[in-house]
């Protein structure tokens, strides 16, 4: 038996597995899925906060960036751009992520996909007291970025 040492899982398996266990957890859960969805974002972060200085930042769009370039280095996307639009919307653009084949299907099967990246983002704005809300679906452009806009509220 041979042993690599530098494992890495393929994108397209990944992308594959995350699909088929978005679609069964939709199957059983219907639109609760979105509770599990916001509830595995909050339980990374709190993995990764000291990884990524989570909370020696101050200011929420550099967390933001920050959490960007990290999933940037584990190979979720191979760019980001997080931008406000205005004083209280965002947009996420994402290029070329693992998951947008899987995320896709599972969109136009009218299932809910699993927004790794946005449930990590939002669960990083509630830790400075916002909130964020998605504006429509996330759009697909042919060379690869996905699209997302969101709406921020802050929490009272």
């Amino acid at each position: 038996m041979v042993r690599r040492n530098n494992l890495c899982i393929n994108p397209r398996f990944f992308d594959l597995e995350l699909y088929a266990i978005y679609h069964v957890i939709y199957d059983y859960l219907k639109e609760s899925t979105w509770s599990i969805i916001w509830r595995v974002g909050e339980v990374i972060i709190n993995e990764i906060k000291d990884l990524i200085d989570l909370d020696k930042t101050m200011d929420p769009f550099e967390a933001l960036k920050k959490l960007g370039e990290w999933l940037k280095e584990m190979g979720y996307f191979e760019d980001l751009e997080v931008r406000r639009v205005s004083e209280n919307e965002i947009e996420y653009v994402m290029l070329n992520p693992v998951i947008s084949s899987g995320a896709k299907k599972l969109i136009d099967e009218g299932r809910v996909p699993p927004h790794i990246s946005t449930a990590l983002m939002f669960a990083v704005l509630k830790r400075f007291n916002m909130t964020a809300e998605m504006i429509g679906e996330p759009i697909f452009l042919p060379d690869g970025r996905v699209v997302e806009r969101w709406r921020l509220t802050r929490l009272s």
